[in-house]
């Protein structure tokens, strides 16, 4: 293991941020060698991962990033995966084909969401006082962006112009002009957001909000990115768990682990279309498919268009360094932005699959 090393942050956010630093940890574990697309990337809270194929629910690869996990985000081609560990402010890097933990950011603040840039320039991390920003080319902290108070929730709009930040505190979410690295305005959303999520075309953002008091339900938000103005919500349950939105845009999936239920919410009405008794921390919809997943403890499971359960995928136990058994409780799914054919072409015609700034 590389003898951990110090770097300076970018920007100053508050006395927190003043005083951090980054330290950077190599460590090489390699497990298993396989990888068949498509992917699905399952992180459990404890932040083991186990890359899976979605076709037959195989456990490709392995990892095990040592921390309580709270965000995660994949690189467009699908070669890089990014756990955040939040209580030991740590960034990893895990190889999705071999499992080994390439890199490792210890930002010495707490850490919340992950979220990716589209064209994988950048990857966005919220944190105690504001935003890191990592360049994913060299694995740096490369900025620190100032927002409202409590961020939590991140998403990235297509065209990779704006970075959308939930300010729980404030019940605002920041539009970020990710070419600036600088907070352009916000938005009232009221309540405390939790989650983001972004339409495939980019026109909707939707806002899961927490409310205070035990029996005040919580919200879905819209807000319509041309005008930055919420043109409509739906109260949905208590808490505000993790949204996905389908390719087509017409129907936003939203877990709420307080009520066990996932919501599927009509996103031209914003009303509640249906109630699905399942327990779940986590969603998710890859680019280009039908197919909803949810991460539900000890298995992954799979969604058709009608919301029947099409499988159910048994995660594998974790080990410990000394062989005691872990099981796996997947929390978050996340999946590469670009289709799996376009990966392909992608790394067999440029040798790489990589990009830089």
């Amino acid at each position: 293991m590389a003898k951990p090393r110090l770097v300076a942050a970018v920007l100053t956010l508050s006395a927190a941020f003043a005083a951090m630093g980054v330290q950077q940890r190599h460590d090489y574990t390699t497990t298993s060698t396989a990888s068949v697309a498509p992917l699905a990337y399952v992180v459990g809270r404890t932040g083991l991962v186990q890359i899976v194929d979605t076709r037959n629910g195989a456990v490709l690869a392995k990892a095990d990033t040592g921390g309580r996990a709270t965000g995660i985000a994949v690189s467009p081609d699908g070669q890089r995966l990014y756990v955040v560990s939040g209580w030991t402010g740590a960034i990893t890097v895990v190889d999705p084909h071999s499992g080994a933990i390439l890199d490792r950011i210890f930002t010495q603040v707490q850490l919340s969401h992950a979220a990716m840039r589209p064209d994988g320039q950048r990857l966005y991390v919220s944190a105690a006082g504001g935003v890191a920003v990592v360049d994913p080319a060299n694995f740096r902290l490369v900025a620190a962006i100032k927002v409202g108070g409590q961020p939590q929730g991140l998403a990235v709009h297509p065209d990779n112009k704006v970075l959308y930040v939930a300010n729980a505190q404030d019940g605002t979410v920041s539009l970020v002009d990710t070419a600036a690295a600088f907070q352009t305005s916000t938005i009232q959303v009221g309540g405390l957001p939790q989650f983001l999520a972004i339409s495939p075309d980019g026109k909707r953002l939707y806002v899961s909000t927490m409310r205070l008091g035990e029996k005040t339900p919580g919200t879905v938000s819209v807000i319509d990115t041309t005008t930055n103005q919420v043109v409509g919500s739906a109260d949905v349950g208590r808490g505000a768990g993790s949204m996905a939105v389908t390719p087509d845009g017409a129907t936003v999936y939203l877990t709420l682990p307080k009520e066990s239920e996932v919501v599927v919410v009509d996103a031209a009405t914003m009303t509640v279309r249906e109630r699905l008794p399942i327990d779940s921390p986590g969603v998710a919809i890859a680019p280009g498919d039908s197919r909803v997943f949810l991460a539900t403890g000890a298995t992954t499971t799979v969604l058709d268009s009608s919301n029947a359960v099409l499988a159910t995928y048994r995660m594998k136990t974790g080990e410990l360094e000394e062989a005691r058994p872990r099981q796996f409780d997947a929390a978050m799914i996340a999946f590469a932005a670009q289709p799996t054919e376009t990966r392909s072409r992608t790394s067999s015609s440029n040798g790489s699959s990589t990009g830089s700034s």
